[in-house]
């Protein structure tokens, strides 16, 4: 009989213990494959990742799949999010013949609406000029330089890397700026202060870096001069995280966020002259650093409670910093809104600010509501704006900082993406409705719940057939995230959940499972905090408790659920299959981490460790030893069927942990398979730029879960 949760954790503890004890960290026979283009290891993972395609490829039905997501893909576009920028719209519009993008622009009629769609800029033909696999890092207004919003500073990645060469472009003339601004592939940060002034932060030649590897010197770049040689006007420890950098609104001002870690911040602001002014606001705020903000007010959430020029604050609450040349230092810092009891604002997503008003999305009940706040002569209102149902996901997809109208996009399971464009009057209009991909009528969303090990409740979204495609047990595939207060929330065919790809599970019967496991965002803070560093054992616990209730119900068996997860959920996938391999019928870990002892030495990995622990500290090292897929994975046992995916050029976690992780379990007797492409980056599993790879996955997760 397995042991308990509970029992297996406490003797795993002791176990790890002791091996520390016995053999130091750095011992470590696969270490060779960590480096990302060394020549042995990029010839190891090019000969494992031939062997896992001819197999991949072979399998029964894989044509089939591959026709069917390329017709979906054709047939179905998820819509491009549109970004307000004064009198036009931007989108970079993809599909199955533009995967890389087309830069779009719509001028905005006399109700605020787009007209006819023109492109400025194909992303792969301008790579293709310039011989490089160039994506395009979009998606933010602060990209170009308001009130005309003519000027962008456009960052091109070759080949998915987080590397970025920054090219001005006039999106009026849709030319490149001759002599413009211009910087050569680095990790760069950079916000516009001025048409001719560019705060930037950039890991060019000798500049100093942040432990994680980013550029640790702002410096304010002017036109007609070398980014490389701009002067300095900030310099972070080398041992932050990272330093970023955010516009505020149409002002000539832009804000520093020493990220220290993940936990900890602390800001300061810059203006047109690169006079840079620490900001007096409390250290323990919410990732990451300034959340938005009108002309006039930086907006911040608490990560806890705290006190400010003798005023306190609870924890969870959003703070404004106030501009405004006449008012008192004692006065600008303001309370905008505090949640009360069972909500919870979202972070990461949903916040957008206008002329004058910010928008805040609060969930209650699974109910999400964006509310409104507007400054005035009593102080910061704050009223509700739209009311959304359970389980929709909600949000203010953009915002015009030229005026008052905002796009809405909901989604939901079940739901096509839809955005909205929502005028100061209340006025809408619809600007793009996604169609639908597969039956949705045939399928019901449930919201269950299941204790944990501990014995706290943990609710999961079961997206499930009315009536199964056949008796017994329902194939069903789970995911989750479970770190840094991230939310994984309902999305139509979203890309945390295979995009497309799982269009082809559902139109097989197949079932969805999304758990809130500690770690995420779900439940406010201290969701977040319940499992991070020594106690990340426990998000774990959570998804096994979950997994364990599909079957304890009756509606799956083990042999029928496949586990899956992206990055921190490549991880979470990884450590579950490995601790219950006894659970799962199938294991994708998608650009996992998995050598938890040595993270920090891989890609950025050293920027996290307040959120997992520092290994170097033998008390650490024993918890994620504990754990760790690359650690745990015993050469006499039989894990899942497991398929590990990567690129090559994935500089944030580094293809070596999935490297590492495939290595160990082809040493079992059990099937294993790595997948690293050569592009891609971070977001590899995308099903628009590699239809293939996902048709792979999706096979390789049909035949193992859905053929008895």
């Amino acid at each position: 009989m397995p042991l308990s949760s509970l029992h297996r954790t406490s003797f795993a503890v002791l176990a790890a213990a002791l091996a520390v004890a016995a053999s130091p960290a750095a011992a470590d026979d696969l270490e060779w494959l960590e480096k990302s283009d060394d020549p042995r290891a990029l010839e190891w993972a090019r000969a494992k990742t031939a062997e896992t395609k001819a197999a991949l490829a072979a399998l029964p039905g894989y044509p089939d799949v591959l026709a069917a997501l390329r017709t979906a893909l054709k047939a179905n576009t998820p819509i491009a999010d549109v970004q307000l920028m004064g009198d036009r719209a931007v989108r970079l519009f993809r599909d199955a013949g533009h995967p890389k993008g087309l830069l779009q622009v719509a001028d905005r009629g006399g109700d605020g609406t787009p007209g006819g769609w023109r492109t400025v800029l194909d992303v792969a033909a301008y790579g293709k000029a310039q011989g490089k696999p160039y994506s395009l890092n979009w998606g933010y207004a602060s990209s170009c330089l308001p009130p005309a919003y003519e000027r962008c500073l456009l960052a091109f990645s070759d080949g998915g890397s987080d590397e970025v060469a920054l090219r001005e472009f006039d999106l009026k003339t849709a030319a490149f700026v001759a002599g413009g601004f211009s910087s050569p592939a680095a990790r760069v940060q950079s916000a516009w202060l001025t048409k001719d002034s560019v705060l930037i932060a950039h890991t060019i030649g000798d500049s100093p870096k942040t432990a994680a590897g980013w550029g640790a010197a702002a410096r304010l770049w002017k036109r007609g001069t070398d980014a490389a040689t701009a002067p300095v006007i900030f310099t972070a420890p080398s041992t932050d995280a990272t330093l970023q950098f955010a516009r505020q609104g149409s002002a000539a001002r832009a804000i520093i966020t020493r990220v220290i870690n993940y936990s900890t911040f602390e800001l300061h602001s810059v203006d047109a002259a690169g006079v840079v002014t620490k900001l007096d606001l409390p250290a323990k705020l919410k990732p990451f650093g300034p959340l938005g903000g009108t002309d006039r007010h930086a907006l911040f959430q608490l990560a806890e409670p705290a006190t400010v020029n003798g005023r306190s604050y609870p924890g969870e609450a959003i703070l404004a910093y106030d501009f405004g040349p006449k008012v008192a230092d004692a006065d600008r810092v303001q309370l905008v809104y505090a949640p009360t009891e069972g909500e919870v604002i979202g972070f990461f997503a949903g916040y957008a600010s206008s002329r004058d008003r910010i928008f805040l999305p609060v969930q209650k009940s699974l109910k999400t509501t964006i509310k409104a706040a507007q400054y005035g002569a009593k102080g910061w209102d704050v009223t509700p704006l739209i009311v959304g149902e359970a389980g929709i996901d909600l949000s203010v997809a953009s915002a015009s900082a030229a005026g008052e109208d905002i796009v809405i996009r909901r989604t939901g399971f079940l739901n096509p993406t839809s955005l909205e464009l929502r005028s100061a009057t209340g006025a809408t209009h619809v600007l793009a409705q996604e169609k639908h991909g597969f039956d949705a009528s045939a399928f019901v969303v449930d919201v269950k719940s299941v204790p944990s090990s501990d014995g706290t409740s943990i609710d999961y979204y079961l997206v499930r057939p009315k009536s199964p495609a056949r008796p017994g047990a329902v194939p069903t595939l789970i995911t989750g995230y479970g770190a840094f207060g991230i939310t994984l929330s309902p999305s139509y065919l979203g890309r945390s959940f295979g995009g497309q790809a799982l269009k082809l599970w559902f139109d097989r019967g197949g079932a969805l499972v999304l758990p809130a496991i500690r770690g995420g965002g779900e439940r406010g803070q201290a969701w977040h905090q319940a499992a991070i560093r020594e106690k990340r054992q426990i998000s774990y616990d959570d998804f096994i408790a979950v997994t364990q209730d599909l079957v304890a119900s009756g509606f799956t068996n083990a042999k029928n659920i496949g586990v899956f997860g992206s990055s921190n959920g490549g991880l979470l996938s990884a450590v579950v299959a490995t601790q219950r391999p006894d659970l799962y019928g199938a294991a994708i870990s998608d650009v996992p981490l998995a050598d938890m002892l040595r993270y920090p030495k891989i890609a950025m990995g050293a920027a996290w460790m307040d959120e997992y622990g520092d290994p170097s500290k033998p008390e650490i090292a024993a918890k994620l030893r504990a754990y760790s897929p690359v650690q745990n994975i015993d050469p006499g046992a039989t894990y899942p069927p497991f398929l590990v995916t990567v690129s090559t050029t994935d500089n944030r976690v580094g293809p070596g942990h999935a490297r590492k992780l495939a290595a160990r379990l082809m040493e079992t007797p059990g099937e294993a398979w790595l997948l690293e492409d050569e592009e891609g980056g971070h977001g590899v599993s995308d099903p628009l730029a590699r239809p293939d790879i996902m048709a792979m996955r999706m096979t390789f997760l049909i035949n193992h879960l859905m053929n008895d």
